[in-house]
């Protein structure tokens, strides 16, 4: 059935108008993302036929990739790409929200909570930089390189470099685990400590490298893997978002 056809109070923007937002259901509101059908499926039922095809998800589609989405009929690159646009808009919003601006690290949750929403949902893995100075006060955060499932790379002297150029003299290194365990690999563990002590030729110290997964975090300083001597970080145990 055309969604002309169909009684106002079950299209989704008519609803909207006279209901409100929070009265939409989940294929409502991604019929107004998507806004057209196609000839044979009205809008709602190419949002029902995406929703149903991902488990009525939200969270697993969140994750697609653009081809993934155009698998569904009725869903071609521009939807696509509105879909695509609308959740990274999310993951923004969440990563703005009072809770996660912080001016000073504490500890690792405090770079979790930050960049949970920007490395949680991904389909490879990211790698980000924390600056930090000696007092630990918060020079910036910012992404270093972007991988395959199973890997990113990791260029010591550009790392240095940006370090340097940011003034800072402690860091942290942040990466993501797609599949979901953010428990290190004998990799992930070799590579940090090289890059731990290419830093300290420049007299610049690794604090921790943070892996986040579905499961929570994994910090490398928690579990004692990088000695910390003298600093104010606070060691606690790896904790995991219920």
């Amino acid at each position: 059935m055309k969604l002309c056809m169909m009684s106002p109070d079950e299209r989704p923007r008519e609803k909207l108008h006279k209901h409100g937002v929070s009265a939409l259901s989940n294929a409502d509101l991604l019929a107004i993302i998507l806004r057209t059908g196609t000839g044979k499926k009205n809008v709602l039922d190419v949002a029902r036929s995406l929703l149903a095809a991902y488990g009525n998800s939200l969270d697993t589609i969140a994750r697609l990739s653009a081809a993934q989405l155009c698998e569904i009929d009725g869903i071609g690159k521009d939807k696509a790409a509105a879909l695509l646009a609308t959740f990274e808009l999310v993951r923004r919003t969440m990563a703005q929200e009072p809770s996660r601006n912080v001016s000073r690290i504490k500890e690792a949750r405090d770079v979790y909570l930050y960049l949970e929403p920007f490395l949680k949902r991904l389909d490879h893995e990211e790698c980000w930089l924390v600056y930090l100075t000696k007092q630990m006060t918060l020079l910036g955060i910012e992404k270093l390189t972007s991988g395959t499932p199973d890997s990113t790379g990791i260029d010591n002297q550009m790392i240095i470099a940006r370090a340097m150029a940011r003034k800072s003299t402690k860091l942290i290194i942040v990466h993501n685990h797609p599949e979901g365990d953010p428990s290190p690999s004998q990799e992930d563990i070799m590579l940090t400590m090289i890059l731990k002590s290419a830093l300290q030729t420049v007299r610049i110290k690794l604090i921790d490298h943070i892996i986040i997964g579905e499961t929570g975090f994994f910090s490398f300083a928690e579990e004692r893997l990088i000695r910390l001597g003298r600093c104010s970080y606070i060691g606690k145990k790896k904790e995991s978002e219920q």
